[in-house]
């Protein structure tokens, strides 16, 4: 009893001092006990809450959740401080995230509730993709729940059928699924040729272009010949039995001949000529035997001296392309090249160009990609929002960051602010700035197969940075820096371990390692090696000799070869 009066006593005399002053509700707006959904404060506040409550500014109060429930920066406990407004941050418990449903695919980790900020991070079965359109996720739980439904849907637009074997041919690489972006080369016998392009690639609407077939060099023409002041309305780039074109005269010109000709055996039956005002008044007399012999011989030598003058040279180089096709240092009028863009680089304009009268038509141009700066991302507080193993987009992609950890994008009236579009090489960053500062870290996470690149210290200011780096050879997935913020320090990287090659395995499949990749022991996570069969032998499932194949979390899958029957 003594206890208690002592208590109140105590109350009603800090009351009275604080009335007297006159500034407990004009100046100091105190705060009353908090109201914390699925959350409390120490049992004792509630027990003698007239004691010390109304709190004055800055004076700061714990926090915890319930079992189930985390702060919003996904802790266990929280700090609030006494503010002109109020407590602040408003103390709150949010309900964790339980592991969604996932259909087609299945996720990293078998842990079954997520905090607050926490990542889920997921993959879809081969022939699956995620809305982004890759085949692995991330997902983060967020106050109101998953930041997005995880999903693996079928993959019909950026998946190409498999590729049926060609007679007197071949093509590499064999797979059963192919995906967006992926080329398949082609290649035939002796004495046969590819009928149309050797290289198609797989685009979101299928094969582009079409398949091509090995035919028998006999029944394939050369261009055609081209008489002069002669065109012809569309140009193929190859030309098969039985193609007919039809060749027209120049204005001012008529034809003397069949306007068709028509491709027979390897050869082009015989073209038609062009005979000019002039010629027509000269053709009116018929002309003796020697005249006519004469006349023959002088169009003869002159359909070679233009042809000649309508010859083109070699075609235009084009920085950061591929020229399809052999190249020469002449090219007949109505010859066509194939080009093609280096490995990101976006084709801007016409594919083919035409040899014109001695001149090369319209030629395209191969756009940069844009090659993400992680010291520019970090300078600006930013992260990319889906998981990209590979920072490189092609001109036109648009490319969603995020804020890190404890920061916001500075405040403007773009709807997206994190949205940027990569252009000709070069990209805009967004920028985040820090939220209000809030409590120190301790040590940072330590990593497998990784370490920090200076030793930790024991405590660090919230915005402070580590970086991490991998042991030889090992793949760095994530950010290599990671940040101090609100007391919790964002996610570190994984250390991906690499490909050992391995002599008894090549040996047992019978396969031999590409000159490319020679001396090379060790492949990082994702890089590709090469492979051959050796002498007689081809591939036990594919049927081809050279292979490609991908290093994967530390394993590689040999292919497999296995002799020719004699």
């Amino acid at each position: 009893m003594e206890t208690v009066m002592k208590m109140r006593f105590k109350s009603c005399f800090f009351f009275l001092v604080m009335m007297c002053s006159g500034k407990l509700f004009a100046e100091d707006k105190p705060c009353d006990l908090p109201h914390i959904e699925s959350g409390k404060i120490a049992q004792y506040y509630y027990n003698f809450k007239s004691y010390y409550f109304p709190m004055r500014k800055e004076k700061k109060l714990s926090y915890s959740c319930m079992v189930g429930y985390t702060t919003e920066t996904g802790t266990q406990d929280g700090r609030i401080t006494c503010t002109a407004k109020g407590w602040s941050p408003v103390p709150q418990c949010y309900k964790k995230c339980n592991k969604p449903v996932l259909e087609n695919g299945f996720f990293y980790g078998t842990e079954m509730y997520f905090k607050i900020h926490e990542k889920l991070q997921y993959k879809c079965n081969p022939g699956y993709h995620t809305p982004s359109g890759g085949t692995e996720d991330t997902v983060q739980c967020r106050p109101e729940g998953w930041s997005s439904q995880p999903s693996c849907a079928k993959k019909f637009e950026i998946t190409c059928t498999s590729l049926s074997a060609i007679a007197h041919g071949g093509f590499y690489p064999v797979k059963e699924i192919y995906e967006e972006g992926d080329v398949v080369h082609f290649f035939c016998e002796e004495n046969y040729s590819v009928s149309d392009f050797d290289l198609i690639q797989c685009y979101y609407f299928g094969w582009h272009p079409d398949p091509p077939v090995c035919e028998d060099v006999k029944n394939k023409c050369p261009p055609p010949p081209l008489p002069p002041h002669t065109h012809i309305t569309t140009v193929k780039r190859t030309y098969h039995n039985g193609d007919k074109i039809r060749i027209q005269c120049q204005s001012t010109f008529e034809v003397r001949g069949s306007e068709e000709i028509q491709c027979e055996k390897g050869k082009w039956s015989s073209p038609p000529i062009c005979i000019g005002t002039m010629d027509k008044q000269a053709s009116e007399a018929p002309p003796s035997l020697e005249a006519d012999a004469a006349i023959r011989a002088s169009k003869t030598y002159h359909n070679e001296d233009t042809k000649m003058q309508q010859a083109c040279t070699s075609p235009p180089v084009i920085k950061n392309s591929v020229l399809f096709g052999p190249l020469l240092t002449s090219y007949k009028n109505g010859s066509s090249v194939e080009y093609g863009c280096q490995r990101y680089h976006f084709l801007d304009g016409p594919s083919t160009v035409y040899c014109e009268q001695g001149n090369w038509t319209e030629q395209p141009t191969c756009l940069e990609p844009c090659i993400l700066n992680v010291t520019d991302m970090n300078s600006n507080n930013i992260e990319l929002k889906w998981r990209q193993e590979e920072l490189i987009f092609l001109h036109g992609d648009l490319i969603e960051f995020e804020c890190k950890q404890g920061y916001n994008f500075v405040q403007t009236t773009i709807p997206s602010p994190g949205r940027t579009q990569c252009s000709h090489g070069k990209l805009k960053y967004p920028k985040c700035i820090m939220q209000a500062p809030a409590e120190k870290c301790g040590s940072p996470p330590s990593i497998v197969n990784g370490a920090l690149t200076v030793p930790p210290l024991t405590q660090y200011d919230s915005g402070s940075s580590v970086q991490y780096s991998c042991s030889d050879y090992h793949f760095l997935q994530g950010s290599e820096r990671i940040y101090c913020s609100e007391g919790q320090w964002t996610s570190p990287p994984v250390c991906i371990e690499p490909c050992t090659l391995s002599k008894n395995e090549m040996e047992k499949n019978n396969v031999l390692l590409q000159g490319f990749y020679e001396n090379q022991i060790y492949f990082y996570h994702g890089d590709y090696v090469g492979f051959y069969c050796k002498q007689n032998h081809f591939g036990a499932e594919s049927g081809t000799t050279l292979f490609q194949v991908q290093c994967k979390r530390g394993q590689l899958t040999y292919p497999r070869c296995v002799e020719r029957e004699k």
